[in-house]
């Protein structure tokens, strides 16, 4: 009997720690150079051997966070707004985007997820809502306000629009396109562990 105990600890293994990152949003701000792009970033491990099975098995998690840059295209610089890590309440499936923009100077960060190690749908699903200002004051607030809006995504150039930019991502490479019809040209690379850096200038 103590041989199989053995053989079954000896089966229930994970694999290497690995590191993922997403881009969530990228949202030009107002009709300026920038915009406010998501980040989420995890370190896990996936199961292997017994752990695995029967349908492949479940991964531990060591960090989940997102973060919330401010991008000028053209200076090719950026700001960190925020890095929120995720809490326990927020755990499972936890999710983070842009919700709104005010003024085009306060930000509203929309976290949603489940409690660690719970179960994860609807019913369950707990919120949380930052107010980010540019100056980096950051609050609880109840949720993003009606007057908060995100703008609608249009390639061609708005009437009376002066200054035409345009956001996208290649994999995990930032791009932009400053002329109608042109290119989009990489101007951030989203690093392993989800900071940025610039590219070219």
């Amino acid at each position: 009997m103590l041989g199989l105990v053995v053989l079954l600890a000896a089966g229930c293994t994970h694999g290497p720690e690995e590191q993922r990152v997403v881009v969530g949003q990228i949202v030009r701000v107002g009709e300026s150079d920038q915009a406010l792009v998501t980040i989420q970033y995890e370190r896990f491990q996936r199961p292997t051997g017994l752990n695995a099975f029967p349908d492949g098995g479940k991964a531990r998690v060591y960090e989940r966070i997102a973060r919330l840059f401010l991008v000028n295209a053209v200076e090719r610089t950026y700001a960190t707004l925020m890095v929120q890590a995720a809490p326990d309440s927020l755990w499972e499936s936890f999710n983070a985007g842009v919700g709104g923009v005010e003024a085009d100077s306060v930000f509203f960060l929309h976290m949603t997820g489940c409690l660690r190690g719970g179960e994860c749908y609807p019913q369950l699903q707990n919120a949380l809502t930052l107010r980010i200002s540019m100056n980096g004051t950051v609050r609880t607030v109840r949720g993003v306000p009606a007057t908060a809006r995100l703008p609608g995504v249009m390639l061609a150039r708005r009437p009376g629009e002066e200054r035409y930019v345009r956001f996208s991502t290649n994999g995990n490479v930032l791009t932009a396109r400053f002329v109608e019809d042109g290119p989009f040209k990489p101007i951030f690379e989203v690093l392993d562990d989800g900071s940025l850096a610039s590219i070219g200038g």
